[in-house]
């Protein structure tokens, strides 16, 4: 249908109160067609009726062998989010549409660069993509994360990101911010705005030791960021 794929659901994982990670049995032979890059996305298919359901997500693992997997935050109102954080269940069938977008790096074994990565809340998914695929493929490269939340209870991919920081060590900074619990320093707690990133990047980021730099989050800090 319309270059859609059936694909099977493999775990349905859930990550904070209102959002999973959904992980998608890939057969070998479709392998090659869900290769994906760092920060590409899918687009999901679920019809309900004459109701035609489709959303994008970014997938959130790394592009160096990773499982095929979406994060999916509930919105309120949202058809699709309420559904799939609720309801979808490993074993339930999808309509999925290959990657897409170039958002993200291309990657290259003999590059040694330092990428800068800036997110709030779901903003993570493609970074965490991008992270994961800069620590795999490109051994010389260090990644630095700024990520932004209201509580440590609201971060996506926490424990993964710890698991990462343990495998990698100093090849990857992560520094969180939370804008509704205070944490030891004030530079840290409060919003991810345009005055704490200045001065997030003069302290601990100087952007002139940065190659590369990816932001995604809400409209307001990637364009005031």
């Amino acid at each position: 249908m319309e270059g859609f794929t059936t694909l099977t659901v493999g775990s349905v994982e859930p990550l904070t109160s209102d959002s999973v990670a959904v992980t998608f049995d890939l057969p070998a032979e479709l392998a090659p067609t869900f290769a994906f890059r760092p920060g590409q996305h899918l687009t999901l298919r679920r019809v309900i009726g004459e109701e035609d359901l489709r959303r994008t997500y970014s997938v959130c693992s790394s592009a160096a062998g990773g499982p095929l997997r979406v994060a999916v935050k509930r919105l309120e109102g949202g058809a699709f989010s309420t559904w799939a954080t609720g309801e979808l269940r490993a074993g339930d069938e999808l309509e999925v549409l290959p990657p897409a977008g170039r958002f993200g790096p291309v990657l290259d074994p003999s590059r040694a660069l330092r990428y800068g990565l800036v997110a709030a809340g779901s903003g993570i998914t493609p970074v965490l993509s991008i992270a994961a695929s800069v620590l795999d493929v490109e051994p010389a490269s260090e990644v630095v994360l700024l990520y932004g939340n209201r509580t440590q209870r609201d971060v996506m991919f926490l424990e993964e990101l710890a698991d990462l920081k343990d495998r990698w060590g100093a090849r990857l900074q992560v520094v969180h911010v939370l804008s509704r619990e205070e944490q030891g320093s004030e530079l840290l707690s409060g919003r991810l705005d345009r005055d704490r990133l200045q001065r997030l990047l003069s302290s601990l980021v100087p952007v002139d030791t940065v190659d590369e730099w990816y932001l995604c989050g809400p409209f307001a800090m990637v364009t005031n960021g």
